[in-house]
């Protein structure tokens, strides 16, 4: 039988330990970084599904733009809110969470519901303190978010007879408006065309701030975010609250009715035509009935929520109240639908389509203006103040290191929001204190000091920077010349003999007057005397 010493098994179990940590960091990795996702509808990529156009557009008009990489929990770090729009755009992942057991019984790392609730209350915190949210989705995982005000997206494709007949079926149109939108044979019916049901009326209290507007304007760069709207000729911001949404392979809203939730109930202001259907199994095909069963699983003849809005009151005040919009559609901003004329022209690749014109610039600047303009204030003014977020942080990222430091960063902002964390992160100074202590450099030395406290208690190797025999030496001598009253110099010419006298202790003696190596163990024992030693004696100070 081979006996394994301890050393050797030492060295097996840390090798164990550190191969178990290194696995479960892979495991960790591994789920939370998509080498092979391709990352689109990013605020910062310039493909046709990315939104670089509407980025670029705001900065040109003056605002701020930014990135939130790590996780909505930064929203709690804003300033200032009221002059601030947090976008949600196409959501491509769940949220890191800590491990647990799925519904299949495996170990996961990810939350299936899009966005941890801490990250919600987050967000609607944001809201409640005047900020403004877009959320585009349809297929993705932003549900934990919308559910929680009563809003949730279907996940279901939309098939409408109101689609852009020039491309597919994928291209759905919707109106921003009491009534949903009407077709002339392939093309919107002008007639069936209304205004926005909020914005657009006058004397309410959520009416658009550029419709408010009734001062002349002497050039367009001073009508700031109310520039698409102002008349040249009369100097006038002269607003236009329609609204011809063109939305991409579309999903469809669900609304809760009576939802006990922190905001206002959910207004819905665009929906899909009476002809619509939804393809509940996902087959491409529409088979629905009288009712749902395993013949005809689809939904059909029914209008669906296409766009709703939750505002932080039932009063729903433009430009001086928080609200979320939810639109089932996350490519609604995309290079390809907000820039269709570069689109066109070849601008993000080369295509066979043509985009045909819409109002999704139209509506998404209008949306930005009715967040950070208020008409109404002594001060106001229609220049570009505030700044637009992009949430990035559900979107992979193109390279590996990108994809870690994301993750790294979400999990410090994720740690420090909690209370239990700030316990944690005290326990690990308090860790990092000891480790400190233990490993020290060995002080200077201790001429007239004696308090070696930890001599005697536990492990003698967890303080072996103490056990140097010159310095536990000089502290004993120390010790024997203030006990006996005796100057430097007096002590320092005194004869050996005499010295030997003085200790009175046959081990001790052999410490001070031998040159030898001592264990550990040794050097504990030896100052175990050295502090009883002339505990009777009365210590004489000159």
């Amino acid at each position: 039988m081979v006996k394994i010493s301890k050393k050797v098994r030492r060295a097996g179990l840390l090798a164990g330990f550190y191969g178990v940590l290194i696995l479960l960091l892979l495991t960790v990795v591994s789920s939370y970084i998509e080498l092979e996702n391709v990352k689109q509808l990013s605020a910062y990529d310039d493909g046709w599904d990315d939104l670089s156009a509407f980025r670029n557009e705001l900065n040109g008009m003056g605002l701020d733009t930014g990135s939130v990489v790590s996780s909505p929990l930064l929203l709690s770090e804003i300033q200032d809110p009221s002059q601030t729009v947090f976008i949600i755009a196409g959501m491509e992942r769940d949220t890191f969470s800590f491990p647990h057991f799925d519904d299949d019984g495996f170990i996961s790392f990810s939350d299936e519901d899009g966005y941890s609730s801490a990250e919600v209350e987050a967000i609607i915190d944001f809201v409640k303190a005047n900020g403004t949210v877009i959320v585009m989705d349809d297929f993705g995982y932003s549900s934990s978010l919308g559910e929680s005000l009563g809003v949730s997206f279907s996940g279901n494709a939309l098939f409408d007879t109101v689609y852009e007949h020039s491309l597919d079926y994928n291209y759905v149109w919707t109106c921003i408006q009491d009534n949903p939108c009407g077709m002339d044979n392939d093309t919107i019916d002008t007639a069936a065309l209304g205004i926005h049901p909020t914005w657009a009326i006058e004397n309410t209290r959520s009416a658009h701030p550029c419709l408010s507007w009734d001062q002349p304007v002497a050039t367009k760069e001073a009508a700031g975010l109310c520039a698409q709207h102002w008349n040249p000729s009369t100097g006038l911001i002269e607003y236009n609250g329609t609204y011809q949404l063109l939305l991409n392979g579309p999903s469809t809203l669900e609304i809760e009715i009576g939802k006990k939730s922190p905001l206002a109930t959910p207004n819905v202001q665009a929906n899909s035509s009476r002809e619509a259907a939804l393809d509940v199994n996902g087959d491409g095909e529409i088979w629905a009935g009288d009712e749902q069963n395993a013949e005809t699983p689809d939904i059909a003849n029914q209008n669906f929520p296409l766009y709703a809005e939750v505002c932080e009151t039932t009063k729903c005040k433009a430009g001086s109240e928080g609200r979320i919009i939810f639109v089932a559609d996350g490519s609604l901003l995309s290079n390809a639908l907000y820039d269709y004329s570069g689109f066109n022209r070849g601008d993000y690749g080369e295509t066979t389509k043509l985009i045909p014109i819409n109002d999704n610039r139209k509506w998404a600047i209008d949306l930005i203006a009715m967040a950070l303009v208020d008409a109404e204030r002594e001060d106001a003014t229609l220049e570009a103040q505030g700044q637009v977020l992009f949430d990035e942080s559900r979107h992979p990222q193109n390279a590996l290191v990108g994809d870690g430091y994301n993750m790294v960063y979400f999990l410090l902002v994720y740690f420090t929001s909690e209370a239990m964390a700030m316990l944690l992160l005290f326990l690990a100074l308090f860790v990092t204190f000891e480790a400190v202590l233990i490993k020290k450099v060995d002080p200077e030395p201790w001429r007239h000091v004696f308090s070696i406290i930890y001599y005697g208690f536990g492990d003698a190797h967890r303080y072996g920077f103490y056990a140097e025999p010159k310095k536990i030496k000089q502290v004993f001598l120390s010790k024997i010349r203030n006990i006996n009253g005796l100057t430097r110099e007096e002590f320092d010419s005194m004869p050996a003999r005499e010295l030997q006298s003085l200790i009175k202790d046959p081990v001790l003696e052999k410490f001070v007057f031998e040159k030898r190596q001592y264990s550990l163990e040794q050097m504990v024992t030896i100052v175990k005397r050295v502090k009883a030693w002339g505990a009777g004696s009365k210590r004489v100070v000159v």
